[in-house]
């Protein structure tokens, strides 16, 4: 049964024309006739048509009419309270009880035709100043606006500490800059002064054969010289002078003799590149960070980009194994061997490894020591990095069935599960790139919000088996690398899902892991072939093979380049992780 309020509602609306006007007559209006208004008086605040304009204009000379010609300034000058926030000239005249909305006729012919309950509002204000939260009103909008107040306030001083923390940041790496500088100074001086005493060393010894080849040349000639000027009347000492000079020519002899065993001297410098290999590998000059929990994905995403330091990285950089390490994962709890099938890291440096055999994640600190960890009911396959100290995981189980996306925050040692979404198919994959995610199938992959929102399909190869097992994007979204574990390759996509590249190498036997370092280094781990090998960032070629069979692990199935240490981890079905240090 309808109320009274919709039966004074259908009764207005049956003295009413079916024309929907612009603007309405006031007057009209009052009386339940929908005129269209020609006027509209500012110091009213009223509208008029032809004939309610002429009583208005006997009772009011002085106001100033606007007409048609200047119906442009008539929105905005009417009473702004009641005005349609939709319809612009429209007054609010009706509820619509069924969406707790507050419409015109207009809003009701177009979006509330099919609700049940639409009442008027000049019905409902009925004795609205009697009403306690009417009365009540001033008192709750100034509490709240005083708790606005405050909160801007201490926004306010928030943004000036900001800036003042900014200031005293950017002196501090100034400084550090200083510091740097004046280390390289001291070495360049250190290494010129090393080169000054080598030369120097150098050039004694030269200068000596020189002194000693100089020494001779003269006597000889000094000897020449006094035979000549002899004569032939004194045999004597033209004897002596010629047996002086045949010792002195002997002498000659066996220094020339000597000379001719000597190599050239030469001098050479050899850079020391630990320097440099250390400052391409460092993320930064230090470690910045805000809270960052408290900011949104956007946010997160810009400040990425404008707050963060990022190195200059050698994207041509081809690595070799330096040392390499193995660290037990295992822990008291794990009732099985440990098989690790993602690793992500964390802006602070942890790292989280995912443990499918044992369902749980494990947070190891920097000696890779496991410190925390948290135990799922089913099984988790992947892990991503979002935001700040949040994860998202990816969970897939049989019995029961469950593919869903787990997002956790990790603080102080502890994980906690704040929410989660599921989805429609198998969910294998997950990363997380542009505060959006994208999560892969046996043979699909797919772009979803953070919102659990699928946005689309971006690709799919159902041709044969496991044709997308773990994926990775790199730095600008504009390439996914794709392990195609079931046809050993290593498929390129750019964000469209356009097939960009192919690559194939015996080396890369049932790919399963691969990832991208804040450089752009592309890491792949496989399966079968129990190798790590480092592929060209078009996706097209195999750099090097990091880690053969019996070298590293059993069957690595997740890789991790860490940009804190510059070190790359590998997990697999062991109980130890393998990390190794590359130059």
């Amino acid at each position: 049964m309808a109320s009274k309020h919709t039966k004074s509602f259908k009764d207005s609306m049956s003295m009413a024309s079916d024309l929907i006007h612009d603007f309405v007559c006031s007057p009209c209006h009052e009386d339940k006739l929908n005129t269209e208004a020609k006027y509209f008086c500012g110091d009213c605040s009223k509208y008029f048509c032809d004939k309610c304009l002429t009583f208005h204009s006997k009772l009011f000379k002085q106001h100033v009419v606007l007409g048609r010609k200047d119906v442009d300034k008539w929105v905005g000058q009417g009473d702004a309270l009641i005005s349609c926030d939709f319809h612009p000239g429209k007054v609010i005249e009706l509820l619509c009880e069924d969406h707790a909305e507050m419409c015109c006729h207009l809003c009701v012919s177009l979006n509330h035709r099919m609700c049940r309950t639409i009442s008027l509002i000049s019905d409902l204000a009925k004795g609205v100043y009697k009403m306690t939260d009417f009365k009540q009103l001033p008192s709750k909008v100034a509490k709240i606006t005083t708790s606005l107040n405050q909160v801007r306030e201490v926004r306010k001083k928030n943004q000036g500490s900001l800036k003042t923390s900014g200031k005293s940041m950017l002196t501090k790496i100034k400084d550090l800059r200083k510091s740097l500088n004046q280390l390289l100074d001291e070495l360049e001086k250190r290494t010129v002064k090393q080169m000054d005493s080598v030369l120097a060393n150098l050039d004694d010894t030269l200068q000596k054969d020189i002194d000693s080849c100089t020494l001779i040349h003269d006597q000889l000639n000094a000897l020449m010289d006094t035979i000549q000027s002899q004569g032939k009347e004194d045999e004597s000492s033209s004897y002596i002078g010629f047996r002086k000079s045949e010792e002195k020519m002997a002498e000659a002899n066996s220094l020339l003799q000597e000379m001719s065993t000597k190599p050239e001297l030469t001098a050479t410098f050899q850079p020391d590149t630990r320097v440099t290999q250390l400052l391409s590998d460092m993320h930064s000059l230090g470690k910045l960070q805000g809270n960052q929990e408290t900011l949104t994905g956007h946010q997160m995403s810009d400040m990425k980009s404008s707050e963060q330091i990022r190195p200059l990285h050698d994207i041509s950089r081809v690595y070799t194994v330096k040392n390499k390490s193995n660290f037990y994962v295992k822990i008291k709890q794990d009732t099985d061997t440990c098989n690790i099938y993602g690793i992500t890291e964390l802006p602070s440096g942890e790292i989280i490894l995912v443990d499918n055999r044992n369902n749980r994640l494990k947070i190891l600190n920097r000696e890779y020591k496991v410190i925390a960890q948290y135990d799922f009911p089913q099984q988790p396959v992947d892990i991503c990095h979002v935001t700040g100290n949040q994860v998202a995981v990816a969970v897939d189980c049989v019995n029961p069935v469950r593919h869903e996306v787990h997002f956790l925050t990790v603080k102080a040692g502890t994980i906690k599960m704040t929410r989660k979404f599921s989805v429609d198919h198998v969910c294998m994959s997950i990363r997380h790139h542009g505060n959006q995610l994208y999560v892969g199938s046996y043979t699909a992959l797919y772009l979803y919000t953070t919102d659990g929102k699928l946005v689309k399909k971006m690709y799919e190869d159902t041709s044969e088996g496991w044709t997308v097992a773990q994926f990775a994007i790199n730095q600008d979204g504009k390439r996914i690398y794709i392990c195609d574990t079931t046809n050993n390759k290593i498929i390129t996509i750019d964000n469209n899902g356009r097939i960009l590249a192919t690559l194939q190498d015996p080396d890369i036997v049932r790919p399963y892991g691969v990832h991208v370092s804040e450089g752009g280094h592309v890491f792949v781990s496989s399966w079968f072939s129990n190798t790590v090998v480092q592929i060209d960032q078009e996706g097209r070629k195999k750099l090097a093979t990091l880690v053969r069979m019996r070298e590293g692990i059993n069957h690595p199935q997740a890789v991790w380049y860490s940009t804190h240490t510059g070190r790359l981890i590998v997990g697999g079905e062991e109980n130890d992780i393998l990390v190794m240090e590359l130059q």
